[in-house]
């Protein structure tokens, strides 16, 4: 069955489908084959496998009680808690079960073959009954969105402690508990324990046993809409293990069961019960945690989008700051400069000087534009492509140099973070062409596919990269290459103009994205 929960939804609800309508029809078949074949007996005596089913069934509803609890406390789930405090209500019946067989109370509280009482009935009715109807209240809180009102703890811990309470009660009025199978009735299941109840024998537990499993199979019909409504394994899990607890309440009609040594159908159906449901927990824990890295990576990514968003707010800030102070009294001392050359009439050294602030002036006030400019890009949000032609565009009006931009490919998506880092790499490499190349011709070339590539080429003088070190900024763009996953080649010869590659594979995308 869990095969089927791991396919697109459609085709998974399809076979969850298929599975409850197969799981019902060979359970409606198993017990028409045990109620009406008699070659089949439907109990057989075996201490051993009794105390093992007992055993198992203890441990398996004390665990799903507990993963329900953690669940219910850590997302807020109203249905998870109602189904914990179900599968208490079952670990302490079995719980009381193993209990009575260890300490050799069987016979004083009726549940020995040789003296079967109504007591071991009763109490298996008044624990499922109890069980069923929290299930009930468990999917109606899962359809409905309804959220108990009261402490986890509480609705948890208060069921079991009725039940407990009602079990100590019965066993001090064993006497007058009512009679839900003839004594006849028991007195032939002492002698023959595969023996199936006759019928009219035990009209008033065939009756209960049956309200209870119909209060099962509405739990079933709301788990599954559960599921319909959520898609997660554990509610069809659920309700294929709720329908399986159904059918045991049928086979709780046929043989009473609840008899030390005694293993009925009723007793394996109800193991089945509890493995499915495990199952479902299980499926339902290891959902929770993919969905959680799935919110830690968004989270993330959410994050990282945000903090670009801070710098590139602030990068904005910072170029306007420049453009309406830096630049402006730059410009403000320009014009005060010139205007005292022509007052002073200077002459000679005097000249020479007042020319060398001028030209200092006039170096000062390009940077600042170009700090502008350069500040304003990174600012920009957009396609990377985008950027990079207005990069390549701008370049060429404010520096006579002709720029020509070559793209193959689609736009590369490496996001936020890797966008600015490229951006500047090729800011930076054009910068280098202006400030050392003496180029007069400067080629942008994108492509893009399975990775990135950029590369920066000009005709300019070149230089021998051996003894250049780590000057041009050449330094700066290969730990800006490094930071998002990329490469970065340098090639040049003196006189031969000089190549810039960015490399990056994959296009992996921003570091900071998330998984």
């Amino acid at each position: 069955m869990s095969a089927g929960f791991s396919a697109s939804p459609g085709r998974s609800s399809r076979r969850v489908d298929l599975a409850l309508f197969s799981l019902s029809i060979g359970l409606a078949a198993f017990t028409a084959v045990v109620a009406f074949v008699p070659a089949i007996v439907p109990a057989i005596a075996n201490e051993r496998l009794d105390v093992a089913i007992d055993t198992a069934t203890t441990l398996a509803a004390t665990g799903v009680a507990l993963l329900n609890l953690a669940r219910a406390r850590v997302a807020s789930d109203g249905s998870a808690l109602f189904r914990s405090s179900a599968f208490t209500v079952l670990a302490t019946l079995n719980a009381t079960t193993v209990g009575v067989m260890l300490f050799g109370a069987d016979v004083r509280f009726g549940s020995s073959l040789d003296a079967p009482g109504q007591l071991p009935i009763i109490a298996g009715i008044i624990g499922r009954g109890v069980a069923a109807i929290l299930f009930l209240a468990a999917g109606l809180s899962a359809v409905r969105g309804i959220a108990p009102s009261v402490r986890a703890w509480t609705l948890v811990i208060s069921p079991a402690a009725i039940v407990g309470f009602a079990l100590i009660v019965a066993t001090q009025a064993q006497d007058r508990l009512p009679v839900l199978v003839a004594p006849s009735a028991l007195a032939m299941l002492a002698r023959n324990p595969s023996t199936i109840l006759a019928p009219g024998s035990a009209p008033g537990l065939v009756a209960v046993q049956c309200v209870i499993g119909l209060v099962f199979l509405v739990g079933t019909a709301l788990a599954y809409r559960s599921y319909r409504m959520s898609g997660r394994a554990g509610d069809g899990l659920l309700a294929a293990g709720l329908l399986i607890a159904t059918f045991s309440q049928v086979h709780g009609a046929l043989h009473p069961g609840g008899y030390t040594s005694l293993v009925t159908t009723g007793d394996l159906l109800r193991l089945a019960f509890y493995a499915v449901v495990l199952i479902g927990v299980v499926t339902d824990r290891r959902d929770d945690l993919r969905e959680l890295r799935r919110a830690h990576a968004e989270v993330r990514r959410l994050a990282a989008a945000q903090v670009a968003t801070a710098a590139l707010d602030e990068r904005g800030r910072l170029a306007r700051e420049i453009h309406d102070g830096l630049a402006q009294d730059l410009w403000y001392a320009k014009l005060k400069q010139s205007r005292l050359a022509q007052l002073a009439g200077f002459g000679g050294d005097a000249r020479q000087l007042s020319d060398e602030v001028g030209d200092a002036i006039d170096a000062a006030l390009s940077e600042a534009r170009h700090a502008v400019v350069t500040l304003r890009e990174g600012a920009t949000a957009g396609p990377l492509l985008e950027l990079i032609t207005r990069q390549v565009e701008d370049f060429s009006d404010r520096f006579a140099v002709r720029a020509d931009l070559t793209v193959e490919g689609s736009e590369p998506e490496i996001g936020p973070r890797a966008e600015a880092e490229v951006t500047r790499i090729v800011q930076e490499a054009l910068t280098n062409v202006r400030k050392h190349a003496d180029a007069t011709v400067v080629r942008v070339r994108v492509e893009s596919g399975d990775g990135l590539r950029l590369a920066v080429s000009d005709n300019g003088r070149g230089f021998q990269a051996d003894a250049t070190g780590d000057g041009f900024g050449l330094e700066s763009m290969r730990q800006r290459a490094a930071l998002i996953g990329g490469t970065l080649r340098v090639s040049s010869e003196p006189q031969n103009g000089t190549l810039v590659e960015l490399i990056i594979p994959n296009a992996p995308g921003d570091p900071t994205d998330g998984d």
